[in-house]
């Protein structure tokens, strides 16, 4: 096995429940420690200088204060959360954090146009329903997936613009019960915060909606920003 993906399996099995649901714990400790993005980094704090593509070396692009309280969101949704589809994986540290998280699923999924990082095939191979598809979301055989495939959670982080959020969002809401979309605080993607408020007020009969979007003040600006919709029928069903 992998050494990267194997450490990441045994943190995560081996750390308290306790722990995995502390948000403090979680921002602090355990993402920083399994690296983060070293791309960009005039948008990433200088007081976590010291993780930027190093850790475990996931290079996850979140910001810590955001994806803790969104991690433990999902937390209380888990026993019900039972498949995962990413658009937009890139590095893939984000989705390897959010399946072994949510772990076990019985399907989880990743695509980008681009080919597969190093941590995307070594997570896939690794994990039996863990899978990796190199596709363009915009593309009819993305569309044909769609319509044979249903996802508990989909993140959408591939095509920022307005257009290409809402075309990823239209074309995933029917197959999923929530639907996360990431860079709804960001000022370089002023598409996805347009389209993020839309769907708030257009939405706001079938969803329930979250957002986590704490800054650093180290950052000149606002960036990243995780939205999360959760459909409030699933919700009463269980």
């Amino acid at each position: 096995m992998n050494d990267k993906i194997l450490q990441l399996k045994k943190i995560i099995t081996e750390t308290d429940q306790n722990k995995l649901t502390d948000s403090s714990f979680l921002e602090k400790e355990l993402i920083p420690s399994l690296g983060l993005n070293d791309e960009l980094l005039h948008e990433q704090p200088t007081e976590l200088l010291n993780f930027y593509g190093k850790g475990l070396g996931l290079k996850i692009w979140q910001y810590p204060n955001q994806f803790s309280k969104y991690l433990n969101l999902l937390n209380t949704f888990k026993e019900n959360i039972n498949s995962y589809l990413e658009i937009g994986c890139r590095n893939g540290g984000t989705f390897a954090l959010t399946c072994e998280y949510l772990s076990p699923l019985s399907n989880a999924v990743a695509v980008d146009i681009i080919d597969a990082t190093e941590t995307i095939k070594a997570y896939t191979e690794e994990t039996e329903w863990a899978h990796y598809k190199k596709i363009d979301s915009h593309s009819e055989e993305f569309y044909s997936f769609m319509d044979d495939n249903f996802f508990d959670l989909i993140l959408i982080d591939g095509d920022h613009s307005y257009e290409g959020v809402k075309q990823d969002a239209e074309a995933t809401r029917v197959q999923s019960n929530i639907q996360v979309y990431h860079d709804i605080h960001s000022d370089a993607c002023p598409g996805v915060k347009k389209y993020w408020e839309e769907i708030k007020s257009t939405k706001a009969s079938e969803y329930n909606f979250y957002e986590f979007v704490d800054q650093y003040d180290s950052v000149a600006g606002n960036y990243l920003g995780i939205g999360v919709a959760v459909r409030k029928k699933w919700l009463h069903d269980f």
